[in-house]
């Protein structure tokens, strides 16, 4: 998995939009906004700011590299882009790049200004120089301290980014290995592999057939091993697309390495360079992993050519898989950022806001809402209606079906690990190797979801209690919705019967479903056959309980709708709401509905 500028396969990108406003002779107002969570809009910078910006030499902090105005910008104003040490790239007004620019460590504070005042083609005084170093520049972490020391930043650590990266290549060695695929993007290859891609394709899925691969592959362990491995590793490949795009078109890639984005491992690489580059070449740089997702299915599909093992073909459909995936623009995917690329604008997630705020007719027009272009304005409306209410869904849909999810993982956890203990005394290596990747595959999202509430619950509590400092009623209202979360953190977590049962087989896991679970009751009345529901079975004391091996005989009384004409009684008595339906309890009908065995007992 990988996703570029900025996202889990990059450094953190540009992480919100240049602020509006330019400078004038003696009144300077330029602004430059930075996820990093520090000196956006005018925040206090170190306590040394007034003395460096009084020192006749201002210095840039080391690693500090300018890249220059964004190409393509999706803005009326295209910003100017910046990168620190740390990987954070920032979004500048085109002023304050071009004192930054000006700043090398020899010009003085005079020097720099009349460098600046060419430039920009207004007069930028040196006290509105001094003015940008100490309220913008010092805050962004862009210039040393006052002592020579260099300025202690924050990185910006947003929700749905990429923890616990690690590096595997630095970039001189990302350069050398990626430099010979970039040939691949010869446009006479690039046709050739998409037309033997397309037609692998429709030979595996509508021609082929999977059945038996699967049946091949499931036989043997082995083989089942050796496809886990070779999907790795083209996930890996997919990362070279992205540095050889990026070296195609005259950037430079960065680091290469791993990490955790939501719950599964994943590949990165940093091509944060590309933005020098303009909307045609980053747009080949987010698709480069995906050419090479083809190349891999192409390949399999010539080796399979030769050698004749239908397991191998399992491997093209996980090709094709990542590759839907990757073009999902909520996330920061590959599609999300072939999105912002196409749109020029990198911070779509940074948008959401003032998006929103300016959808509410009462409120005054957010500036922030005015900084697009309109059509790019338009495009990314219509991203965050969509990815709001699906994003607010699927986080609704994780708490809800946490405990489920929960007792799933550890009934097949064990199931998996007396499997492991069997392969192990058998000496079976294979199918121990696959039962080891099996109880990872079933933590890993666990340890996912929970890892993504648990922060999700911190950052609103803190943010809540932060901004409400100072204020008793807004502090008061903070702590009641606080403790409304946690209440119905509770309600859907408390332990009862049902709440932890793992999921079933005759279970059909439909939106329906989850309502149903969500409300029995409600469910219980219109309940209709075939569907999933609560029941009731009763059995005379010391009965023995029916089993899906071995089922017992019973009735179970369906109501009539109304309407729906009745036979008397068989003495002339009230005619009966109910039909029996005869049911073999726990056998093949018991598996559209609950066990009958889990019934109270009278």
């Amino acid at each position: 998995m990988s996703t570029v500028h900025g996202g889990p396969s990059g450094q953190d990108g540009p992480p919100a939009a240049p602020a509006t406003g330019g400078a004038t002779a003696g009144a300077p107002s330029p602004v430059a906004d930075s996820g990093a969570g520090v000196g956006a809009r005018g925040a206090a910078g170190p306590a040394s700011s007034v003395a460096v910006a009084q020192q006749p030499v201002p210095v840039r902090a080391a690693g500090v590299q300018l890249i220059g105005e964004a190409k393509g910008s999706g803005y009326k104003e295209a910003p100017s882009l910046v990168r620190r040490a740390d990987g954070q790239t920032i979004q500048l007004t085109r002023l304050l790049y071009l004192v930054l620019e000006a700043i090398d460590g020899q010009r003085g504070i005079e020097e720099i200004a009349g460098h600046a005042s060419d430039s920009f083609g207004r007069l930028v005084s040196a006290e509105n120089v001094r003015t940008l170093i100490t309220s913008q520049l010092l805050p962004l972490g862009l210039l040393q301290l006052a002592d020579g020391s260099e300025p202690a930043v924050k990185k910006s650590n947003p929700l749905l980014g990429m923890r616990f990266r690690y590096s595997v290549t630095d970039p001189d060695r990302t350069r050398k290995i990626t430099a010979p695929f970039a040939t691949l993007f010869n446009p006479l290859i690039v046709v050739a592999v998409t037309a033997a891609f397309l037609a692998t394709c429709w030979w595996v899925l509508m021609v082929k057939g999977l059945a038996s691969a699967t049946h091949e592959a499931f036989a043997n362990p082995g083989l089942v091993l050796l496809i886990l491995v070779v999907t790795v590793l083209s996930a890996g490949f997919h990362e070279f697309g992205h540095a050889a795009a990026a070296r195609r078109g005259g950037a430079t890639p960065g680091a290469m390495g791993t990490g955790l984005y939501l719950m599964w491992p994943a590949f990165y690489t940093d091509v944060t360079d590309s933005y020098r580059l303009g909307r045609g070449g980053r747009l080949r740089t987010d698709l480069g992993g995906l050419y090479f997702n083809a190349i891999v299915a192409v390949a399999i599909m010539g080796i399979w050519w030769a050698t004749g093992f239908d397991a191998l073909l399992l491997v093209v459909v996980t090709q094709i898989l990542q590759m839907v995936r990757q073009l999902m623009p909520l996330v920061r995917f590959d599609g999300y950022h072939i999105l912002a690329d196409a749109t020029g604008v990198p911070d779509l997630f940074q948008r959401i806001k003032p998006t929103l705020l300016a959808l509410v007719p009462w409120r005054k027009t957010d500036p922030e809402a005015g900084l697009l272009k309109p059509w790019a304005r338009a495009v990314v409306t219509i991203w965050v209606l969509v990815t709001v209410p699906l994003l607010l869904f699927s986080m609704a849909t994780m708490v809800l079906t946490l405990p489920r999810v929960l007792g799933t993982a550890w009934d097949n956890g064990l199931k998996q690990q007396a499997m492991l203990s069997h392969s192990v005394a058998t000496g079976d290596i294979a199918d121990a190797a696959v039962r080891v990747i099996a109880i990872a595959c079933l933590a890993l999202p666990v340890l996912g979801i929970l890892y993504i509430l648990l922060r999700l619950v911190r950052q609103l509590a803190t943010g809540l209690w932060r901004k409400t400092r100072g204020k008793a009623l807004q502090r008061a209202t903070a702590i009641v919705a606080i403790a409304a979360v946690a209440a119905g953190l509770a309600w859907a977590w408390w332990p009862g019967a049902d709440t932890y049962r793992p999921v079933q087989p005759y279970e059909r896991g439909t939106l329906a479903d989850a309502t149903t679970a969500v409300f029995p009751a409600a469910a219980a009345a219109r309940m209709a056959e075939g569907q999933s529901g609560t029941t009731v079975a009763l059995w005379p004391e010391g009965a023995r309980r029916p089993t899906r091996e071995d089922p017992q005989l019973s009735m179970v009384l369906v109501p009539r709708q109304s309407g729906t004409s009745t036979t008397a009684g068989p003495r002339g008595g009230a005619r009966c709401p109910f039909v029996g339906v005869p049911l073999r309890q726990a056998g093949r009908a018991g598996r559209r509905r609950q066990p009958v065995a889990r019934g109270q007992h009278h």
